[in-house]
């Protein structure tokens, strides 16, 4: 297993740096826990519901759980005797729906984080919400068909709104504020670290935006169904089975090397695995199947084959593809039973629009069309973290590393890629956005291992939450953070030109999307919500 270890995490471990040694920790707790649940917090919107001591991975925390208005149910787990002084707030995946915070995965959610020491040791005040509903699963969106209060709520505010009842529950309970407050998220979780490095500034010192999510409308309303709908036959059966995967996969790699280092960089054209005339084995792709798994690679296109979103599932994902977008031969439901599909029609049912479609709303009833791509901004841009303009942040001293795998293949890393080089515009350059941001760009990570038996290939494991860390703490600045080097990736070196699927994407919306007043802020005025591009 390739493990991801930074320079900064070495440095650490060792004690070699003077001053990166961990924080003293606190003394006992100022106020008692059980007073927490009278605490009257209605001022910033908030109720907690009940305060008790819990005992988590070994370690003694007071747990307060509540809501904030109108009903974001959240946890705040405070150390009892163990708080070094620093605060963890974790985002959320898919379209969340519940708390579950973790004290093992820094993010609460991408399966491949590596686990942070001092939130493993209960030195951390940490907590999560569950974005404004609560469901059974992350891919349920009946909550937004009739509640466009509940659509802003998970679009943006939910997490500005729980990083204000944990510091009032930090500073009532230890009589002081943190030292540092931090925010680490991936998938779902990414969008909302960029969207408060956008929309409030103010809230983290330091922010991780993992496999970031934040061009959520296209992602969700044509690159999700495009993957189910590309691979419909006439009879609404799959096309692509996931027997093909293991052979696609090791000619990707034998055309591209065994670690793909940029996708854009791959030629490996699909129709070079064509079976012979009148065969059909795991180890070829049959005519109409190499036509998926190109259009898998190009992402949603409209009839005159401009990109709907930044891009298509990149070269190397291909093992990831299983359960995302493709099932087992014998699967009679696939393609309408994967999450693409799962996530895609669900957002165009009811939470994509704002008069909704009905619920048996199918994948051959999705549009791929410009006009379809611009509809989807009336309601998108209350979800959408496109603002490049991060002055703000860095004006208050905060660092954010964004990171993607190249084998992502839930959210292509081209949307990152885009966003990270729309900030560079105004941040003044690359050169000057390093004195508070990284991108890295992590080769053979998958999205999660949602289902599969490793989570990258290679097999990975990130640590970011160090050099953040680090970084804010001790003013040390990231490096490389992976064994095979990996740097901070620029994304305005010219990118490769082939003819490979991965290359020379065009997305028909980067212009209005990554702009400054792309937002929708919205408000709650009597029976309406009103929306306007200014908070």
């Amino acid at each position: 297993m390739l493990r991801i270890v930074s320079l900064a995490a070495l440095v650490l471990t060792f004690g070699l740096v003077p001053g990166a040694e961990a924080a003293p920790r606190a003394p006992q707790a100022a106020g008692s826990c059980s007073a927490l649940a009278t605490l009257d917090l209605s001022g910033i919107g908030t109720s907690s519901l009940a305060a008790a001591e819990v005992t988590r991975e070994g370690h003694a925390f007071c747990s307060v759980t509540g809501y904030m208005t109108p009903q974001t149910r959240f946890e705040v787990l405070l150390p009892t005797t163990t708080w070094a002084g620093d605060y963890l707030q974790q985002g959320c995946g898919g379209f969340c729906g519940a708390v579950g915070l973790s004290l093992t995965d820094p993010s609460r959610t991408s399966g491949y984080q590596a686990s942070y020491p001092p939130l493993a040791n209960g030195q951390m005040v940490v907590a999560a919400d569950d974005q404004g509903h609560e469901s059974t699963t992350n891919i349920d969106t009946l909550w937004a068909r009739n509640d466009p209060q509940l659509r802003v709520v998970f679009g943006y505010s939910s997490e500005h709104s729980l990083a204000t009842t944990a510091k009032a529950l930090i500073h009532a309970y230890y009589g002081r504020d943190a030292v540092h407050r931090y925010f680490d998220g991936v998938s779902d979780g990414g969008h909302e670290a960029l969207d408060l490095a956008q929309r409030y500034p103010g809230d983290f010192d330091g922010i991780i935006a993992g496999a970031p999510a934040n061009n959520w409308s296209p992602l969700a309303a044509m690159f999700q169904p495009w993957l189910a709908r590309v691979n419909l036959d006439r009879n609404d059966h799959q096309i692509l089975t996931a027997e093909k995967l293991p052979a696609l996969h090791a000619a990707v790699l034998k055309a591209c090397g065994a670690v793909i280092t940029d996708p854009r960089a791959c030629t490996f054209q699909p129709s070079s695995m064509r079976c012979p005339a009148g065969t059909d084995t795991p180890a070829c792709l049959t005519a109409a199947q190499a036509d998926v798994v190109r259009a898998f690679y190009r992402g949603p296109t409209d009839a005159q084959g401009r990109n709907l979103f930044d891009g298509g599932m990149p070269y190397g994902s291909e093992l990831a593809w299983q359960l995302w977008a493709v099932q087992p031969a014998a699967d009679p439901a696939a393609p309408n039973d994967t999450i693409a599909a799962g996530l895609g029609l669900n957002y165009l049912r009811n939470a994509a629009y704002w008069h909704n479609p009905p619920v048996t709303m199918g994948l051959r009833d999705v549009r791929f069309t410009a006009a379809e791509y611009q509809r989807q901004q009336e309601v998108g841009d209350i979800y959408d973290a496109t603002n490049p303009d991060l002055r703000p942040f860095e004006a208050r001293g905060g660092k954010i590393i964004v990171y993607h795998g190249w084998a992502d293949q839930a959210i292509p890393p081209f949307a990152t890629l885009n966003y990270y080089r729309a900030m560079l515009a105004y941040a003044g350059g690359y050169a000057a956005a390093q004195s508070f941001s990284r991108l890295y760009m992590i080769p053979g990570l998958y999205h999660c291992p949602c289902g599969q038996p490793a989570d990258g290939s290679p097999p990975t494991v990130v640590d970011m939450m160090t050099p953040l860390v680090h970084w804010v703490r001790d003013g040390v600045p990231p490096g490389a953070v992976t064994s095979q080097a990996v740097l901070p990736f620029d994304p305005t070196r010219p990118a490769p030109r082939n003819d490979g699927l991965n290359s020379n994407y065009h997305f028909i919306g980067y212009a209005s999307t990554y702009r400054t007043d792309a937002a929708l802020w919205c408000r709650q005025d009597g029976p309406a919500l009103r929306c306007t591009r200014h908070p």
